[in-house]
């Protein structure tokens, strides 16, 4: 069984939200082994990917998330990853630039074409 997770978190954007939030992480001794953060208007959001010494951590994950909730107004939710399957892709990466009016669906919509033509 792995001990890797995934950690999405978020609220409205303050100084030290970050250091709330990992200090779950700390506090259980885990490895931050990935993390990517953004502002968006005034709400922070941070995906973290981490690492547990011990498998019995999903109780005490599941209780810091609460804390963090009700304590500082984050919303935090987990979830186990699986072992990381090698990458086999042997596409070319690519940079998509959508440019166009503002409407509704636009991301959709492109994002429905690329899906269905069998891009990521």
């Amino acid at each position: 069984m792995s001990n890797r997770y995934i950690l999405t978190a978020f609220g409205q954007d303050r100084v030290g939200i970050v250091a709330d939030v990992t200090q779950i992480m700390y506090e259980l001794g885990c490895n931050l082994e990935d993390s990517e953060m953004t502002r968006l208007s005034d709400e922070f959001a941070v995906i973290f990917l981490f690492s547990a010494p011990q498998t019995d951590i999903e109780d005490k994950l599941s209780s810091a998330c609460r804390r963090l909730e009700l304590d500082k107004g984050i919303a935090a939710f987990f979830r186990p990853l699986g072992e990381p399957r090698p990458q086999t892709g042997t596409g070319i990466l690519t940079t998509l630039h959508v440019e166009g009016v503002d409407q509704c669906g636009i991301i959709y919509k492109v994002s429905r074409y690329l899906a269905d033509n069998n891009s990521s």
